[in-house]
C-alpha cells in the first residue's frame, strides 16, 4: 500500500461498463498516460477486457458497488471516488464516459480534496434529448446535471464537436484530438473471416440499429443499390427496423465484434458508411478507424465529417447512394 501511495499519480474513472468506444479511447490514449502509474477505477459489475488488464503500468481498482441507473449512477460514482481518494494519493482523476452521471459524481466525491478533477464531454451531449425516446429525462440528465462538467478543474473536449466554456465557469478547456492506435488499425489489417461477400461491393456500417444512428437511411440505400452488399455490425435497439433490414436480401445484420477484432471488419469492406445523425462533431469512431486501415468513408454532411470522410452527402438515401458510387469509382480520394 505504501508503494501505491507513492506511485499512483493519475486515475481514470470508468464505472460499471467498458463498451467498445471506451476500449478504443483507452487504447489510443493509454501510452501517453503511463509515464506515471495509471489506475482504472471500476465498480463490481464492470467487465474489463483481458487485453486491457495486461497493459503495462495499468492497475484496475475495483470497488464492490452495484451501480444503478440515472441519479443512482451519480451517487455511486461519488461514493467510489471518495473511497478511492481516501485509499490512494492521486494528483488527478478524470471522468471519461457518461458525463451526465459520472461527472457530477466524480466532482462530488473529490470535493474538499486537493485532487485535480478532469471531465470529458462533447457538444453533442446537449442535443441528445432531441432524438431520445424520453426527451424530458434526457434533457434533465444532459443539459442540467451534465453542466456539472463546468465545475471541474479541466474539461477535455474533442476537436470535432468541442464544447465552449460559459463565462461563469473557471474550468480550463483542453482540446483533445481524437485518434486511433496506429499499430492496431493499419492498412496491413487482415479481413475478418466472418464478414461475408454479399454483392459486387461490400459496404460496412458500424453502430447500433436505431434511427438515431441513421439505419433507416441505410435501409433506403440498400433498395437503391441492390447489387451492393450492406453489412451492419452492431447491436439491435429498434426491433422493427432491424427486421426490415433483415428482409433485404443484400443486407446482413452482424453481431457486435470485439474491439480488438475491428480492424478486420474494416479490412473486409470496400467502403465504410456512416449515416449516424448524432456524432461528436459529425465524426464517428468508425470513420477514424476505417481511414486508418485505408478503407474509404462515406458520411453525412454534418459538422466536421468532411475533414475525415472521402465523400460527404445529404441525409437522404438518394444522395447517400450517389456518394457510395462516387467513392467506389475513385472520383474523390
Amino acid at each position: 500500500v505504501f508503494y501505491r501511495l507513492l506511485m499512483s499519480k493519475f486515475a481514470v474513472y470508468l464505472g460499471s461498463n467498458c463498451p467498445p468506444n471506451m476500449e478504443a479511447y483507452l487504447d489510443a490514449r493509454i501510452e501517453e498516460w503511463t509515464c506515471d502509474s495509471l489506475d482504472l477505477i471500476v465498480s463490481e459489475n464492470c467487465s474489463v477486457p483481458e487485453w486491457l488488464t495486461s497493459v503495462s503500468g495499468l492497475t484496475v481498482v475495483n470497488y464492490p458497488y452495484e451501480i444503478g441507473d440515472g441519479v443512482d449512477m451519480a451517487r455511486g460514482a461519488a461514493a467510489i471516488t471518495r473511497e478511492y481518494i481516501r485509499n490512494f494519493t492521486s494528483d488527478r482523476i478524470r471522468q471519461i464516459t457518461q458525463p451526465r452521471w459520472h461527472a457530477p459524481g466524480v466532482i462530488a466525491g473529490s470535493a474538499g480534496t486537493k485532487t485535480v478533477v478532469e471531465t470529458r464531454a462533447s457538444s453533442s451531449m446537449f442535443g441528445e434529448y432531441k432524438t431520445d425516446t424520453n426527451p424530458a429525462r434526457s434533457f434533465f440528465a444532459n443539459n442540467i446535471l451534465g453542466r456539472s462538467i463546468f465545475f471541474s478543474d479541466k474539461l477535455y473536449t474533442p476537436k470535432y464537436g468541442s464544447i465552449s466554456i460559459p463565462w461563469w465557469s473557471n474550468t480550463e478547456r483542453c482540446i483533445e484530438v481524437r485518434k486511433v492506435h496506429p499499430n492496431r488499425f493499419s492498412p496491413d489489417s487482415k479481413p475478418l473471416s466472418s464478414i461475408p461477400s454479399l454483392g459486387e461491393f461490400q459496404i460496412v456500417t458500424v453502430g447500433r440499429i436505431s434511427e438515431e444512428k441513421g439505419m433507416d437511411l441505410l435501409l433506403g440505400v440498400s433498395k437503391i443499390l441492390p447489387e451492393f452488399g450492406f453489412i451492419i455490425v452492431g447491436p439491435e435497439r429498434d426491433a422493427q427496423l432491424a427486421q426490415a433490414l433483415r428482409e433485404r436480401p443484400n443486407v446482413l445484420v452482424h453481431n457486435p465484434v470485439p474491439y480488438i477484432e475491428m480492424p478486420g471488419v474494416y479490412a473486409a469492406a470496400d467502403a465504410v458508411l456512416s449515416v449516424s445523425r448524432l456524432e461528436w462533431g459529425g465524426v464517428s469512431r468508425a470513420m477514424l478507424e476505417a481511414r486508418a486501415t485505408a478503407t474509404p468513408v462515406v458520411a453525412l454532411e454534418i459538422g466536421d465529417a468532411g475533414s475525415v470522410a472521402n465523400v460527404t452527402c445529404d441525409g437522404d438515401p438518394e444522395s447517400i447512394a450517389e456518394g457510395i458510387k462516387q467513392v467506389l469509382t475513385g472520383i474523390k480520394t
